[in-house]
């Protein structure tokens, strides 16, 4: 892998590229779930991937350097670490390690997570599923059974939820409902455990390595949306968070950002919103062309079910990016 990584930098590695993280979670406390397990990386993990962009030359930037470095290209190439939703391990666990390399980073704020009024349902329905109990519901009229047993039970059950929420717009929060009154749970307290609050959220943002970028009102799959609804959703959210923080937010990443879930009709929308730098999922080494293109910004993905370092070296080659795109995932 390192050989063909050396062979593929020059071709492919382009002039850096952005990450995408989610969560720092020590080892003990991962999620069983690849679903889950997929968004969190440990504290060694993390140390381990500065220091190697440290040791291989790298430049960690900050998210606002992004523009001018990709409009007039000069100095090494360089990454830019970026972490989605607003858990709280991104202030306990993340910040420390980043403060040890000096190196700045973004955190996407959703406001709803942080106000503890939104869902972070992905871990909600592990939670639900982890009692071992069949889970039944039904919606619009359709029975709804998954059995939780077994791990693969577990997250093949958790992999057909998320198909039916991320699938649904305005109406995503009402499932929710429904689901929680099967399970017998608030669909929001586990946000309230697992996210900032907005005091916690301020504190961290004081941090002058802390860039604080904005992911929607509720994280909804955008492209559920009305034109209407999503702008509530995207400038009515940057204005609050904006509100929140007494300064600007200038910065946004697309939630669910791949290529099914946000096209032209979202581009354009957000665009219109006034953001510097707008983060797809969507995967890609950054290059001079993409200069012209701050509404859709790709970014590389670390998943927790693969050794962090080796996802790093592969992203860091352009490797990451071209297998992707072999996959038609890009």
């Amino acid at each position: 892998m390192q050989a063909a990584a050396t062979l593929a930098r020059p071709v492919l590695g382009g002039l850096g590229f952005i990450v995408t993280l989610h969560r720092v979670v020590p080892e003990a406390e991962r999620s069983p779930l690849p679903s889950n397990r997929a968004l969190e990386v440990t504290p060694k993990d993390l140390r381990a991937m500065l220091e190697y962009v440290r040791q291989n030359g790298l430049e960690i930037v900050a998210q606002e350097a992004i523009p001018a470095r990709l409009a007039s290209p000069h100095g090494p190439r360089f990454v830019c670490f970026t972490f989605d939703d607003g858990y709280r391990d991104n202030a306990t666990l993340a910040l420390p390690i980043f403060r040890e390399f000096g190196a700045p980073f973004t955190v996407n704020i959703t406001n709803g997570f942080i106000a503890g009024n939104a869902s972070v349902w992905w871990y909600w329905i592990e939670e639900i599923l982890n009692a071992g109990k069949a889970l039944q519901f039904s919606w619009k009229g359709t029975p709804h059974h998954f059995t939780a047993a077994t791990t693969g039970e577990r997250d093949r059950a958790l992999e057909e939820i998320a198909r039916l929420v991320r699938g649904l717009g305005a109406e995503r929060d009402a499932l929710l409902r429904v689901i929680g009154e099967a399970a017998g749970l608030d669909p929001c307290a586990l946000t309230r455990k697992l996210c900032l609050t907005w005091e916690e959220l301020r504190a961290l943002a004081a941090d002058p390595l802390v860039t604080i970028g904005a992911h929607t009102a509720g994280h909804h799959s955008l492209n559920r949306l009305t034109d209407e609804e999503l702008v509530v959703e995207v400038d009515g959210a940057r204005r609050a968070l904006a509100a929140q923080l007494g300064r600007e937010v200038r910065h946004f990443a697309y939630p669910f950002g791949g290529a099914k879930a946000v096209s032209e009709r979202e581009f354009a929308l957000v665009r219109s919103s006034g953001f510097a730098t707008m983060l797809t999922t969507r995967p890609g080494n950054l290059t001079r062309e993409h200069s012209a293109q701050m509404d859709r910004l790709p970014r590389l993905t670390i998943s927790g079910n693969y050794p962090a370092l080796k996802e790093l070296r592969m992203a860091e080659s352009g490797l990451a990016a071209w297998r992707e795109r072999r996959r038609g995932r890009a």
